[in-house]
């Protein structure tokens, strides 16, 4: 099991990357639950990132990022991820308010069918319905690389909103369709053992690792270690 560590600037980016966390992900953290980051701001991460890459022989990296909790239209979705793909994000996660409207699914087909790696982001309502496994199966059908369940409030964990038994079923369920499956949502360090029994791909952490678990604050050095450690101990 592997770590993905949302970032906002370069000296986050560093920090992750001193640490050895594998999964980078760009995301705008002062709103929203998967604001985008600015173009400026993501090149520059992406910039350090590769150095680091070059200088530590650090092949397995991966960069993804948000574009966004909703967009205004179709050719603006398509905008923003061209955008960043263009500048070097590998992998691309969408929120379920983009991926499973209707209206922008014929440009993420499109987009799909081009090899792009896009992420499907369950609310974690979805993983409640009994058309979850159908949907994830969908998602596998449509050549999405992976998926994963994120809350949109953060107040609340997510292993406090949907009980351990059902985040198994996601987890198996996307496994059973072969897609990459994460699972994040104000995770605390405390929540990495119980979690990391369901044997998803990733486990993504922002919250928890930061003063006072506010995903507004900057990452804490020590937390990110801990969670390092943690992980290894049992991984």
């Amino acid at each position: 099991m592997q770590v993905l560590v949302s970032v906002s600037s370069v000296a986050e980016a560093q920090l992750v990357l001193s640490a050895g966390v594998p999964l980078i992900d760009l995301k705008e953290t002062s709103h929203g639950a998967l604001a985008a980051l600015d173009i400026e701001r993501s090149t520059a991460i992406i910039n350090a990132i590769h150095q680091h890459r070059q200088q530590a022989a650090a092949t397995d990296i991966v960069i993804s990022a948000t574009v966004g909790d909703d967009c205004d239209a179709v050719d603006d979705l398509v905008q923003l991820i061209i955008s960043r793909m263009h500048i070097g994000v590998e992998v691309i996660k969408l929120p379920e308010t983009i991926w499973a409207e209707p209206d922008y699914q014929p440009a993420i087909a499109a987009l799909l069918a081009q090899g792009l790696k896009l992420i499907a982001v369950m609310h974690p309502d979805s993983l409640m319905t009994a058309s979850m496994q159908a949907r994830i199966q969908a998602l596998a059908q449509q050549h999405y690389w992976g998926v994963m369940v994120d809350t949109t409030q953060k107040s609340h964990p997510l292993i406090e909103i949907v009980p351990i038994a059902r985040l198994a079923d996601f987890v198996r369920a996307a496994k059973s369709a072969q897609l990459f499956v994460g699972i994040a949502g104000g995770l605390l360090l405390s929540h990495i053992e119980p979690l990391a029994e369901l044997a998803p791909d990733y486990l993504g952490f922002r919250s928890g690792l930061c003063e006072g678990a506010q995903r507004t604050q900057g990452l804490l050095a020590e937390r990110v270690q801990e969670l390092m450690e943690r992980v290894s101990e049992i991984c």
